[in-house]
């Protein structure tokens, strides 16, 4: 593998035209983006220097977004590890920190659709301890990959191959209840890994994880990057699911940011309920 340095570190360098150019370490690369419809910053030569991922690396690069370090691999691209999502990221470790402080224990959390593990590393990092749940054994490995590059192999995270909606499902019948939830459902191609159909679908999977909060939640995240979905939209579930808890619901669009100037790219929407401190 290759060794991280400082400059292994991911950047959004430019958007429009229908791409983003993103600094991946010391590689440059361009993907499509069908949000990004404006004119670009930089000139032509800039983005000429992109090069083709699967021709230019030869083994998986280690690449930092934020705190948090990932294996790029050829084959899954930048795409799968989600940077869009650094600032939840950022908010969901800030929450366990503040409730380990509070109730001097760590928060429980729970992470349905845990893919490359960008939840499950910010709630480890902040001491959290952790049930990633994922309906593929290859996305487990990946993500237990992604923990031993963070030094969090032995940390409390307790890995889950199974259907994210059959597990919550027969969680309730147990006894252990998550003082935090977070979903964040599939790509439309990898829709067939949980049998997940966002519309049909997460309602009824709000109305499952409301029964596994602890006594002392700090919330609940839902997180939609496919699809339709409006933040109202997901606003006015989280709200029928969880307003009987009191608190308060708040929602808004995922955004893939980058260096200063660059126009942040639109790739999704979440809402939050936020159980009142």
């Amino acid at each position: 593998m290759n060794e991280t340095t400082s400059e292994d570190e991911y950047m959004l360098l430019d958007s429009g035209g229908g791409r983003v150019l993103e600094k991946l370490g010391t590689l440059v690369s361009s993907r499509a983006n069908h949000a990004a419809w404006w004119r670009r910053k930089l000139s032509g030569n800039e983005w000429r220097k992109a090069v083709e991922l699967k021709r230019e690396m030869k083994e998986p690069l280690k690449l930092r977004i934020g705190t948090l370090r990932f294996l790029l691999s050829p084959q899954g691209g930048v795409r799968g590890l989600a940077p869009e999502l650094l600032e939840q990221w950022n908010k969901v470790s800030a929450q366990c920190v503040a409730f380990a402080e509070k109730e001097r224990r760590p928060a429980r959390v729970l992470n349905l659709f845990g893919s490359a593990g960008g939840f499950t590393l910010a709630a480890a990092q902040a001491g959290a301890a952790v049930a990633h749940v994922d309906a593929s054994a290859d996305a487990i490995k990946r993500a237990r990959d992604h923990a031993a590059l963070n030094t969090l192999a032995n940390r409390d995270i307790r890995w889950v191959v199974d259907d994210p909606v059959k597990f919550a499902q027969r969680e309730r019948t147990q006894t252990t209840r998550y003082d935090l939830i977070v979903i964040d459902p599939y790509t439309p191609k990898d829709a067939k890994r949980g049998g997940f159909e966002l519309e049909r679908d997460v309602g009824a999977l709000l109305g499952t994880v409301s029964g596994l909060l602890s006594d002392k939640p700090i919330g609940v995240l839902l997180c939609c990057r496919q699809g339709a979905a409006s933040p109202t939209t997901l606003q006015h579930l989280m709200r029928q699911e969880f307003s009987v808890f009191g608190g308060s619901v708040g929602s808004g669009e995922i955004l893939l940011s980058g260096a200063e100037g660059v126009p942040a790219v639109p790739s999704g929407v979440f809402a939050s309920w936020r159980k009142a401190a």
